[in-house]
């Protein structure tokens, strides 16, 4: 939608008499205008001004994108677009000035930003430092903003210190970087943050296409992160390849509950890189890591045994090149450790005739250990294997929604004895997942066993 259309010319009567007192109720407009779309908005808050207010609200609440309010101020044009695809405003005609009224009445609406990712001309910008400078909006164009999501471009100027958009109370911040974005790109951007007195951020997101490391980047990411150590609950480094050292140059996050990261380094060093993570986050309850892709080994299950100081742990996702076969005893020291499992995910991209995958079976022992939470697996495995009989199958899984089997390789003599198994450790309908190697046909197989495990729950 364009921004102009959005603008709204001012509510035509405030006559309450020809409106029923129960429309006239802030709490049952508000849940009424909630389910309207957005055009319908846009009618109702000419109906009057009482009902003009409230449908403002909920129609600048979230926008889609930050031109669509910088248009309010003065119709913006595309100039151009960057070979990344990002877009290059700049204003159709400024000679006669912008609405400031308009603009600041809908930017002080804004709690959510889902995507900044234009580039803006430098008339564009250096008329809005002086806009900026001659009023008294604070130091931020958008002081109740909550969450923002923006793209870092592989040029400047960059928009993070073209417009002063943050402000002290956002909680949510995600930044994404376009491919060849280099360090100092970022570098700037930690330190505009650090500069910025964040006071209630508690969800964080580095994601890019390039992963970016240096010593002077390290430095600025640790600063800004532990100046924001007492509010931070959920944070994703992804963007950033870690090592053990680096975790603990970044030091100890208590409140930190959801984690992501890319790991940096050998085999060897697994072990103590988890065991950082236990000792910096104890409060975990979500992990996500993705281990170093140079790591070509088999991965065994003992890396991840400092981890156990996160007590509170319910989901678990790592990616590798390869996993080590889990054993029984494997199986009950997860247990043991983390009763309350709800997603256990070894993620693996292929399939490597060498390996020696977890036999299928396993799911029973699993299901001894978390029948009663886990609703999520991921994993790799053989199904050659012998399975038990359904009736000598002693654990069920209770609330088991979702299998993925990866690129498991399954072979039609093995079909019916996966499919008896399957159905005898399953709840319910279960929802298995697989990809289409390594044989063009193994996806279908998959595909077969899904519809007759499910059969018996279609009627």
């Amino acid at each position: 939608m364009e921004a102009e259309s959005l603008i709204i010319p001012e509510a035509r009567f405030e006559d309450k008499s020809v409106v029923h007192k129960a429309l006239r109720v802030p709490e049952l407009l508000g849940e009424i205008f909630t389910l309207l779309l957005r055009a319908d908005l846009t009618r109702v808050a000419r109906v009057c001004r009482f009902w003009s207010a409230l449908a403002l609200d909920i129609l600048w609440e979230k926008i889609p994108e930050l031109s669509h309010l910088v248009g309010t101020y003065s119709p913006l044009v595309l100039l151009d677009m960057t070979q990344a695809g990002t877009m290059v405003w700049m204003f159709q005609n400024i000679s006669s000035g912008g609405r400031w009224d308009v603009f600041w009445a809908y930017a002080q609406r804004v709690r959510t930003v889902e995507a900044c990712n234009g580039l803006y001309t430098r008339e564009v910008i250096d008329h809005w430092n002086h806009k900026l400078q001659t009023s008294s909006c604070g130091p931020s164009l958008l002081p109740n903003l909550r969450s923002l999501s923006m793209t870092v471009p592989n040029y400047g100027p960059y928009l993070f210190e073209a417009f002063p958009i943050i402000p002290a109370g956002l909680r949510t911040l995600e930044v994404t970087t376009e491919r060849n974005v280099g360090s100092s790109a970022i570098q700037r951007l930690f330190k505009h943050l650090t500069d910025v007195p964040l006071d209630q951020l508690v969800d964080v997101k580095f994601r890019g296409g390039d992963r970016i490391y240096s010593a002077s980047l390290s430095l600025c990411r640790a600063t800004f992160l532990q100046q924001n150590r007492s509010t931070l609950a959920h944070l994703n480094l992804s963007m950033f390849p870690l090592t053990h050292e680096d975790l603990e140059h970044i030091g100890s996050f208590s409140g930190v509950t959801k984690l992501a990261l890319e790991q940096q380094g050998t085999s060897i060093q697994l072990s103590k890189f988890f065991g950082v993570i236990g000792s910096s986050f104890p409060s975990l309850r979500a992990i996500m890591v993705m281990l170093d892709r140079t790591i070509r080994e088999d991965v065994s299950m003992d890396v991840i045994g400092g981890l156990e100081p996160c007590r509170e742990l319910q989901s678990i996702y790592l990616a590798s090149h390869r996993w080590k076969s889990l054993t029984k005893q494997d199986v009950r020291e997860l247990g043991h450790r983390w009763p309350e499992m709800e997603v256990f995910s070894l993620h693996q991209a292929e399939y490597h005739p060498d390996q020696v995958a977890t036999p299928l079976g396993i799911l029973e022992d699993f299901a001894q250990v978390w029948s009663r939470t886990l609703h999520r697996m991921v994993m790799l495995f053989d199904t050659a294997m012998p399975l038990p009989g359904s009736s000598s199958v002693r654990f069920k899984f209770d609330k088991l929604e979702m299998l993925s089997v990866g690129r498991s390789l399954l072979h039609e003599r093995d079909m019916d004895d996966v499919v008896e198994f399957l159905k005898a450790v399953s709840p319910r309908q279960l929802n298995i997942m697989s990809f289409k190697a390594p044989a063009g046909s193994n996806y279908d197989r998959w595909g077969l066993v899904k519809d007759r495990v499910n059969a018996a729950w279609a009627t």
